[in-house]
């Protein structure tokens, strides 16, 4: 799945490059690895027998029969290099430093453009270039040295392109977690509200003081200050009739939550126990990731509660 996603962004969705890709007779194709799959697209882009490079070949070549000059190649680069805005010849003759007329430069957009290598806007004088980002590809491949003395290095392009991908996604999921973090800690605090009588083991596993709980307070981010003035908070915060408080940390990361979260929780109870030693507590965990096997019998050592998902909307769900 990891590397059919790698394979997809490199050919940019594109069905037929996709295609020549799965199907490609590069002597290092191996669609397993994430190297496999840079070697394999980059075969497609740069060598000359393979079917991407010959399919646009033939409107290449057919383009260059009709426009065979360098003013044509610094064009059709410079207009798929930047797909994503309509050109004139005045801006095209300013930004490439052409010495050609602004006639002499729209006579050669207008022949790429029934060539189908560039797009016409509008107007008689817009032109951009296509938005098929593979066309672009196999023309910095043949033509970038000769224009701009300069050889892309498009193996190195391509890593960069997965490894922005994977930080990306990294960075998306962080925030996925840290939604359905949040999330969970509303669900959790209105179900205290809500049910108000209820023991605890309706929501964790493991807990010490089994007894009814008659919530009459439930707050969500409750701030404490520990006796040396640092500021902590409580996920989930509620206190019953009788004097006891429950205090709930909720996590949501991809992996479980390991030994040192529980102990870091494990400290801010005891700091809230420091703070208030006449309350009694009542201590539990909602990570939605699980936990490894170290932290629950951490957890369970120290009478703190855990779950690793909302039963009680599977309950209703069943009931319903």
């Amino acid at each position: 799945n990891q590397t059919a996603l790698q394979i997809n962004a490199l050919c940019m969705a594109d069905p037929f490059f996709i295609s020549c890709v799965i199907q490609s007779h590069s002597a290092d194709r191996d669609l397993t690895t994430q190297e496999g799959v840079i070697n394999t697209v980059n075969f497609e882009i740069s060598d000359r027998e393979s079917e991407m490079s010959r399919t646009w070949a033939e409107y290449i070549e057919y383009t260059l029969q009709r426009v065979n000059d360098q003013y044509a190649k610094q064009l059709i680069l410079h207009l798929n290099k930047h797909p994503d805005r309509y050109w004139t010849s005045q801006e095209l003759k300013d930004v490439l430093h052409l010495d050609l007329g602004i006639y002499e430069i729209q006579d050669r957009l207008i022949t790429l453009a029934e060539s189908d290598m560039i797009e016409r806007g509008v107007s008689d004088i817009q032109f951009r270039g296509l938005q098929d980002g593979t066309l672009n590809l196999v023309l910095r491949n043949r033509f970038e040295e000769e224009i701009n003395n300069f050889v892309p290095d498009l193996k190195q392009e391509f890593q960069q392109k997965l490894e922005d991908l994977q930080a990306d996604k990294r960075r998306l999921q962080g925030l996925i977690n840290h939604l359905a973090g949040k999330l969970a800690e509303h669900l959790l605090a209105s179900e205290f509200r809500s049910r108000k009588r209820f023991r605890l083991s309706t929501f964790f596993e493991g807990v010490v003081d089994d007894s009814e709980l008659n919530v009459i307070e439930a707050r969500e981010r409750e701030k404490f200050q520990r006796v040396d003035g640092q500021e902590l908070d409580i996920d989930v915060w509620a206190r019953s009739s009788d004097g006891r408080e429950v205090l709930v940390e909720v996590r949501k990361r991809q992996e479980k939550m390991g030994i040192k979260a529980v102990e870091d929780f494990a400290d801010k109870v005891a700091a809230y126990r420091t703070r208030f030693p006449e309350r009694a507590v009542l201590p539990a965990y909602l990570s939605l990731g699980g936990f490894t096997d170290e932290a629950q019998q951490f957890c369970a050592a120290q009478g703190i509660g855990i779950t690793e998902r909302l039963r009680f909307f599977e309950k209703t769900d069943r009931e319903t």
